[in-house]
């Protein structure tokens, strides 16, 4: 090996190690708790066993039964896991579901459930059509700001009227109303390309501007989370300042620093049999240390993990087969998210016409603000009316990536159960459309116009 080759892999190893201990350091202690599982003895280990392979059974189940429908599979995983909590298993067999699920395992399901969101937002990241945004032209430009600026005012609105009866105590009136303005802005990107995958519209001019939208709407939807959680972490904007100063400085070395660290070892790893075999794990592990060194700055988990995604080479071959090596694995055990999920509905939702007009409400605003407006802007920039409408219900998409973002204002306790619930209830509303209303469009009528047709961009 030369004298340059040489001191740039020590420079890689040296990055990629740094990350590693650093987050290791906060992420050991609190994966760490699993071990309190022991404490209990056998049977609880293996009562932990058994609930995680109810859940998994449970949505693979959930999962075909959707594939017969023609749904995605996710959306019936989304089901199962609801189904298991208390909101509805509780109600028609609360002694089944208490000893399934007792509430001292609860925490250790999530906890396997955030490694599990962890990975796929890390895929989120690493999945994300970068390039596809380059040259995507103005077009792409005036969707992206129609589908995220035009949900985010609605949401702001909507979060204003419901502050009063919604927004838990201690927590200020804009991170709240910002939340309500950002969780409407998002598309769910991945579920969004296995639905395109399922039409055959990847490769078509249709999909192609609705995959570069709904990139670059997401990637200024996980902006505006950044500054959300930081306000609502800190006590005033004095004290957020050193929060949002030191995740920039951390997403500035990670794509300036390890991204070229994570390409060379990659490119070394396809050339080198004893490090292609252990590349999957050191790259879960830049995730894992990722995602618990922006927990330790004072912001979420999915943060750190998104980045380093965004620090994955994209035209890497052996970093295209550790994704879909990931993938499998986060695959079979993403179930355990939409369970815990299903866990912390508030089973007293929906039994008053107030929480009835609320989820109304907010299903309307999602739908028309993404949709409607997404509809009438392609048409302004000269698509047709069917593309319009397609695009519109490509971008309304929202699926897991949604329930990640208010899973995560759940967590941070920007909002309640309650409007956690509203909020899963229009996710499920907003994903179930998207491929009957595509089927009805029949968009693969424009898969004979190539997706470089240079008029997508002008």
């Amino acid at each position: 090996m030369k004298a340059p080759e040489s001191r740039r892999t020590l420079a890689a190893v040296a990055v990629i190690s740094t990350l590693i201990t650093v987050g290791m350091t906060h992420a050991v202690p609190e994966i760490g708790k699993l071990g309190k599982l022991g404490d209990g003895g056998w049977f609880r280990v293996v009562g932990f066993l058994v609930a995680i392979a109810v859940i998994v059974v449970a949505g693979r189940l959930g999962g075909w039964v959707a594939a017969r429908g023609r749904q995605p599979r996710v959306i019936g995983e989304m089901a199962a896991g609801i189904f298991l909590g208390p909101a509805l298993l509780g109600q028609i067999a609360p002694e089944v579901q208490r000893a399934v699920f007792p509430a001292d395992l609860i925490p250790h399901l999530g906890l396997v459930a955030q490694l599990a969101i962890i990975c796929f937002v890390f895929l989120l990241g690493a999945d994300l059509p970068i390039g596809l945004l380059r040259g995507s032209g103005r077009r792409v430009a005036t969707l992206g700001i129609g589908m995220v600026g035009v949900p985010l005012v609605c949401g702001l609105l909507l979060g204003a009227g419901l502050a009063g009866a919604y927004r838990p105590a201690g927590v200020g009136l804009l991170p709240f109303v910002l939340f309500i303005g950002t969780s409407l802005s998002v598309t769910a990107f991945p579920v969004l390309v296995r639905i395109l995958a399922e039409r055959d519209l990847i490769k078509t001019r249709i999909g192609t501007l609705g995959l570069a939208t709904a990139g670059s709407g997401d990637a200024v939807s996980w902006c505006l989370l950044v500054v959300v959680v930081a306000m609502a972490r800190g006590d005033s904007a004095a004290t957020a300042i050193p929060t949002a100063g030191l995740l920039i400085a951390f997403a500035a070395a990670t794509l300036l620093v390890v991204r070229p660290a994570l390409r060379h070892f990659l490119a070394l790893a396809g050339t080198n049999t004893a490090l292609r075999r252990c590349s999957t794990s050191v790259v879960l592990l830049c995730a894992v240390s990722g995602a618990y060194i922006t927990d330790w700055i004072g912001v979420h988990v999915i943060f750190g993990a998104f980045l380093v995604g965004l620090a994955m080479p994209r035209d890497n071959v052996t970093a295209q087969h550790l994704g879909r090596t990931v993938e499998r694995g986060v695959t079979f055990v993403l179930p355990l998210f939409f369970a815990v999920i299903g866990f912390s509905l508030q089973f007293t939702f929906l039994r008053n016409p107030r929480d009835f007009l609320m989820c109304g409400l907010l299903i309307v605003v999602a739908v028309a603000s993404k949709l409607g407006a997404t509809t009438l802007v392609a048409r302004l920039t000269r698509l047709s009316w069917r593309e319009s409408a397609g695009l519109g219900v490509m971008v309304n998409c929202r699926g897991l990536t949604e329930l990640v973002m208010v899973s995560a204002g759940l967590s941070l306790g920007i909002i309640g159960p309650d409007l956690f619930a509203a909020f899963v209830v229009m996710t499920l509303v907003t994903t179930v459309m998207t491929g009957p209303l595509l089927r009805r469009l029949k968009l693969e009528r424009e898969a004979s116009r190539p997706a470089d047709d240079r008029s997508i961009v002008r």
